[in-house]
C-alpha cells in the first residue's frame, strides 16, 4: 500500500481498536516502527492528532470523538460480525485479512463508548489443522480464478501432483470450494477429458488464456459433491456399520452425508449410508479402532481386514 493508504489504515485501526502499541501497528501494516511514526506525523500535518502515551502500557490513541458516519449495527449484530471475522482468521481463510480490515472500517464508524463495550466479547477459537499458504500469491490466484470462472476464460496451469511431478493442464474452471482449510478449483481438464479438482496450493504457475469456453449447463457443485465423504469421487458404497458407544455418540452428533440413517441397538448403533470416496471412508473407519465393525458390503469389509493386517505387519 502507499504511504497515504497506510496512514489512513492506521487511523482506521486506532478508531476501531483504541490504544495500540507502535509495534502492533507496525505488525498490522507490515512496515517498520519508524514508518509508523512517520504516518503519525503525516496525519498531524492534516490536523488529525494522534495522542502518544509513554510507558510500558502506552501507545498511540486517537481520542477525537467525532466519527465519519453513523454505524447502523446494534450490539448483537456487531458481535455476530466480530465472531464471523474471528472464524475466518481461525481457519486461515484466504481473504481473512481483508475481512478484518473491513470490520475495522465498520468499527471506526462507531463512537468511542460503543466501541469499548462492543469489543468485550467471548473469544472464539477453532481447533483445526491449518493449510500452508502464501497470502499475496494465493489471494491473487484465487481472485484470478474467480474472474476466469465469471468470464469463462480457460486457464493454463502447471500443477504439482501427489507424486511431486509437474504437469501442464488447460482447464475450464467451473467453481471453487474449500475443504479442511484448503481451496480447490473444480473444472473440466482438457488433458484428462473429464471434470477434475485441483488444489490451489499445488498450482505452481498459471496463465489466464484469451480462449473462452462454454460451461456444462448440467454442472452443479452441490450435485457434484453429493454423497461424497471428503473430496474423493469413485464408486458409491452402500455402507452398513456397527458402532459401539461411546464412539457411537460422536457419530450420531454429525451429518456425514445427507442420506445417512442411524438405528439404535442398545449399546451400539447401526449406521447406514450411501457414500463415495473409498480412500477417506477407510481412513475414517480405521480411526475408530475397535469401536467399529463393517457389516456390509462384504468385499469392502474384506478390504478393511486386509488393511488392518498390513498395519499389524508394521509393528512386528
Amino acid at each position: 500500500m502507499s504511504r497515504v493508504s497506510n496512514a489512513l489504515t492506521m487511523l482506521i485501526l486506532l478508531k476501531s481498536r483504541g490504544k495500540m502499541k507502535i509495534k502492533e501497528l507496525a505488525h498490522e501494516l507490515e512496515v517498520s516502527e519508524r514508518e509508523v511514526r512517520r504516518y503519525k506525523q503525516d496525519l498531524e500535518m492534516a490536523q488529525i492528532y494522534i495522542k502518544s502515551i509513554p510507558g510500558k502500557y502506552g501507545g498511540y490513541v486517537y481520542e477525537n470523538k467525532d466519527y465519519l458516519l453513523s454505524g447502523d449495527l446494534n450490539k448483537e449484530e456487531f458481535n455476530i460480525l466480530l465472531t464471523a471475522v474471528d472464524q475466518l482468521q481461525q481457519i486461515n481463510a484466504i481473504y481473512c485479512k481483508d475481512c478484518r480490515l473491513l470490520f475495522d472500517k465498520i468499527n471506526a464508524l462507531k463512537n468511542m463508548s460503543e466501541r469499548n463495550s462492543n469489543l468485550q466479547y467471548t473469544q472464539y477459537f477453532i481447533k483445526s489443522i491449518k493449510s500452508k499458504s502464501n497470502y499475496p500469491k494465493d489471494k491473487k490466484l484465487w481472485m484470478d480464478l474467480t474472474s476466469a470462472i465469471l468470464t469463462r476464460n480457460k486457464i493454463n496451469i502447471k500443477y504439482e501432483g501427489l507424486n511431486s511431478k509437474l504437469s501442464n493442464r488447460i482447464i475450464r474452471p467451473y467453481a471453487i470450494f474449500q475443504y479442511k482449510g484448503d481451496l480447490y478449483c473444480v473444472g473440466y481438464c482438457e488433458l484428462r477429458k473429464s471434470i477434475r479438482q485441483f488444489k490451489i496450493y499445488r498450482i505452481q504457475e498459471y496463465e489466464i488464456l484469451k480462449e473462452k469456453f462454454k460451461k456444462d449447463k448440467e454442472f452443479n457443485i452441490e450435485k457434484y459433491m453429493e454423497n461424497c465423504f471428503g473430496i474423493y469421487k469413485d464408486d458409491e458404497i452402500n455402507l452398513v456399520l456397527k458402532i459401539k458407544y461411546p464412539m457411537a455418540k460422536i457419530i450420531k452428533e454429525k451429518i456425514w452425508v445427507e442420506n445417512q440413517r442411524i438405528l439404535e441397538k442398545g449399546d451400539y448403533i447401526i449406521f447406514n449410508a450411501k457414500m463415495k470416496g473409498k480412500t477417506e471412508i477407510k481412513s475414517w473407519i480405521l480411526s475408530m479402532g475397535s469401536s467399529i465393525e463393517v457389516i456390509k458390503p462384504l468385499n469392502f469389509r474384506q478390504e478393511i481386514i486386509d488393511d488392518l493386517n498390513k498395519n499389524l505387519k508394521n509393528y512386528n
